[in-house]
Formats: C-alpha cells, sequence, structure tokens
C-alpha cells in the first residue's frame, strides 16, 4: 500500500499506521481501532449489530424453537441448579 502524499503530518502518520496494519477503520461509523485481521467493525458497531440481529422475529422464533428442546431444557435446568446451589454455599 503506498502512503498518499499529503501536507497534512496527522494524516501521514494514520495512513503509515494503516499501511503497518496497527490499526484500522471501521465500515460504518469511521473510527479506527486496533488491527484484528478479518474485522471490520468497531466493537461498538459490533455490539448494536448483533442487538439489532437478536431483536429480528425470525431470529426470536429461531431461538425459541431450539430453547423449547428437551435436552437445551435439561441444561438449562442443571445450570441454574448449580448456580442456586453455589448462591446458597456463599
Amino acid at each position: 500500500m503506498e502512503i498518499i502524499e499529503e501536507d497534512d503530518e496527522e494524516v501521514k502518520q494514520l495512513m503509515l499506521r494503516i499501511s503497518k496494519k496497527e490499526i484500522t477503520l471501521c465500515d460504518s461509523c469511521d473510527t479506527f481501532f486496533d488491527y484484528i485481521p478479518q474485522k471490520i467493525y468497531c466493537d461498538k458497531c459490533k455490539k448494536a449489530y448483533m442487538r439489532e440481529y437478536a431483536q429480528r422475529p425470525e431470529n426470536k422464533a429461531k431461538r425459541r424453537k431450539y430453547q423449547q428442546r428437551p435436552e437445551v431444557k435439561a441444561k438449562m435446568r442443571e445450570y441454574y441448579q448449580r448456580n442456586k446451589k453455589l448462591r446458597e454455599e456463599e
């Protein structure tokens, strides 16, 4: 990646850090964050997307269907009982 010739020193520094893969730019909000391969959204945008994704009716129905399965119910019951027992011991 070539560094663009700019007069502004700050822009040069940002472009240099991007070319060295120290930082990258969020695709949705245009903020800089530490470079991680294959990560294109910052944490804030990722959380917002996941929150929106979980509220979609088709995803709610899929989650509800999964949670109604007997083996999943048994796991959840076991988990809650174990946590209840741990809280009582404290």
